[in-house]
């Protein structure tokens, strides 16, 4: 029996020795991922506006091999109504946690269908009073729908959200883990301003928030370019967000993600890379040059030496509806003391593009990671 078992196991180590040599000798010759400072990786919760290759999906590529080095612990992805529609985004992100092979290590949790206040007949009001305009309008670029159309790759085939509501998760993880999460908002702040009305209790208790949204000098990008989408899309989160007084802030806006930009070459250096990966290939639907918004505010959570024109700014948002609606408000100082109402953050303006791209390409070629708990 003992010698019938050492055969099997013989012939499974040269099965397998060809894989585990070629993943090896892969990582051997690829620069290091990037790390905290701290022996202990960073507990991170991604609260996202998920789409399959756009932004949103690209900060979760990253974020996989992130994971996979013990750069950072992923705890959940969070799924909230902008770019699209909630099932949409729920449906693709369930298909990219599998693609990435985080299925079986990280949940994807579905939040709020929709803003606090603003619907998208509220939107439509908006037309009628200021006009039409050409800058994005997100999910509210059509109406409200419960179609779900699958990425190019298909559906998800074997994963499920969890039960637990994304509001509920981010409180439960808070207190599971106190000053020790980092949320990183990527969408509008929906889901997060709701977790801090429902428990307030966990506003001292987050470790930092990590936010790309807003404009402080730069146009908007939003309906008529007044304000930057995430904000625009439920600008009253955004306000519950802003004016925690507790909270530690630091806000990757379009004045930065504005001078971050993909060239050509680099767009060419994913698309084109071989051998190709799930990642790569899909990568190959995206514009050649364009920005790549929440990449950035990934970069800056876990490589903060790399934010090279930091503020401290008085920030909030404008939540009269009028045409300046979803705008962001910046002070250098306090415009109410003694009140506060508007608290400070930490705004960054520029960033290391050069380390940037570098990581962002290396990441995004490289296959996909295998991970150990």
């Amino acid at each position: 029996m003992r010698a019938k078992i050492a055969k099997i196991a013989k012939i499974a180590k040269t099965a397998l020795l060809p894989v585990f040599t070629l993943y090896t000798l892969t990582l051997a010759h690829l620069p290091h991922l990037p790390h905290s400072n701290s022996t202990t990786p960073l507990k991170v919760i991604i609260d996202t506006d998920f789409n399959t290759i756009g932004d949103d999906g690209q900060v979760l590529a990253l974020a996989a091999q992130m994971h996979a080095s013990h750069t950072i612990d992923l705890l959940g992805l969070t799924i909230v109504a902008g770019n699209q529609y909630l099932p949409q985004s729920v449906s693709d992100a369930l298909k990219a946690i599998e693609r990435v092979g985080l299925e079986n290590h990280v949940g994807i949790y579905a939040g709020s269908h929709g803003p606090i206040l603003h619907t998208y007949a509220s939107y439509q009001l908006e037309q009628r009073l200021f006009g039409n305009a050409t800058e994005y309008a997100a999910a509210y670029t059509s109406p409200p729908t419960n179609q779900i159309v699958a990425p190019p790759d298909g559906f998800a085939t074997h994963t499920l959200p969890q039960k637990q509501h994304a509001v509920d998760f981010i409180i439960h993880s808070v207190h599971r883990y106190p000053n020790q999460i980092s949320l990183l908002a990527i969408g509008p702040l929906t889901n997060i301003a709701l977790a801090m009305r429902q428990d307030p209790s966990i506003v001292p208790l987050i470790k930092q928030t990590v936010i790309m949204g807003g404009q402080m000098y730069d146009p908007g990008n939003a309906y008529r370019g007044a304000g930057e989408t995430n904000w625009w899309f439920d600008p009253e989160a955004a306000r519950v967000v802003l004016r925690s007084s507790a909270l530690v802030k630091k806000i990757i806006p379009l004045d930065v993600t504005n001078t971050v930009v993909m060239t050509n070459a680099t767009y060419d250096e994913i698309a084109y890379h071989e051998p190709a990966t799930p990642i790569t290939t899909l990568f190959k639907d995206i514009e050649r040059w364009g920005y790549v918004y929440d990449t950035v505010a990934l970069a800056s959570l876990v490589e903060p030496a790399w934010d090279a024109d930091v503020r401290s700014l008085y920030v909030d948002v404008e939540c009269d509806f009028g045409s300046d609606y979803g705008k962001g408000i910046v002070w250098d100082e306090d415009p109410y003391p003694g009140i506060e109402l508007v608290n400070v953050s930490q705004v960054i303006f520029r960033l290391d593009n050069d380390r940037f791209f570098d990581l962002y390409v290396n990441l995004l070629t490289r296959p996909v990671p295998v991970v150990v708990a």
